[in-house]
């Protein structure tokens, strides 16, 4: 009953994260329940499945929804009952929505990132003290220092060829929330995330005609990679 309701959970969270996405690529307020389409930017109501102004389906938000009910379910089987589920939640929706800025325009939205990984942020910090976990949150805290730090690093090394500023800023959330988990996820997140980001860019080559030289998105690997390294956990690896 417990993985019913997660997949239930995350496949709300999957859709208020798409909604979220498109209203801040299209400078909107970001209200989580407006269904908003992606292409245009117009507001529909729940019942229509194509939109009034574009007629876009929302095949998408399908997909999304369906990976967030993914993701909810194995962070559960991870934390297992704890009031730490309802950061996890709220990490899974802002990183999704992340996503899915970075995959349309390449960019990491300053006004969702920053303010929503303070408010996750927060929420871990207040749950680790209910749970009994504090010291699991500063060694967080530590691995989004870190994480941060590298990331600068390499943006400085790159000269922002394939890696920019909001890399570096998507940084902090994820570091925060693979090393509450513990140092090695962390690791396995960077680990992932390279493997990740080199499979997209062979992807994109292959199938895409993408050049050697053409900049891709490197936020979705990043999120990928944590995404990967936590449900790693779940499964014993």
């Amino acid at each position: 009953m417990n993985l019913v309701i997660s997949a239930l959970v995350g496949l709300l969270l999957g859709l208020i994260a798409h909604n979220l996405a498109a209203q801040s690529l299209h400078d909107a307020d970001l209200r989580p329940f407006r269904w908003t389409c992606p292409e245009c930017g117009t507001n529909r109501a729940p019942s229509r499945l194509v939109c009034q102004q574009c007629d876009r389906r929302p095949w998408r938000e399908l997909v999304v929804a369906a990976a967030s009910a993914g993701m909810a379910v194995a962070i559960y089987e991870v934390i297992g009952t704890s009031w730490a589920l309802v950061p996890y939640a709220g990490f899974i929706l802002l990183t999704m929505a992340l996503g899915l800025t970075d995959i349309d325009a390449m960019r990491i939205v300053d006004r969702l990132n920053l303010r929503g990984t303070a408010m996750v942020v927060a929420a871990l910090g207040a749950t680790s003290l209910i749970d009994n976990r504090f010291s699991d949150f500063l060694r967080g805290l530590g691995g989004g220092a870190v994480y941060f730090g590298g990331s600068l690093l390499l943006l400085l090394l790159v000269r922002g060829k394939g890696f920019g500023a909001g890399d570096v800023k998507l940084a902090p959330l994820l570091g925060v929330f693979t090393t509450y988990l513990g140092w090695e996820i962390l690791a396995r997140s960077v680990f992932s995330t390279a493997i990740i980001g080199g499979l997209l860019a062979l992807f994109a080559i292959a199938f895409m005609a993408a050049k050697r030289n053409t900049e891709l998105p490197y936020g979705p690997a990043m999120i990928l990679g944590s995404w990967v390294a936590i449900v790693m956990v779940g499964v014993g690896s």
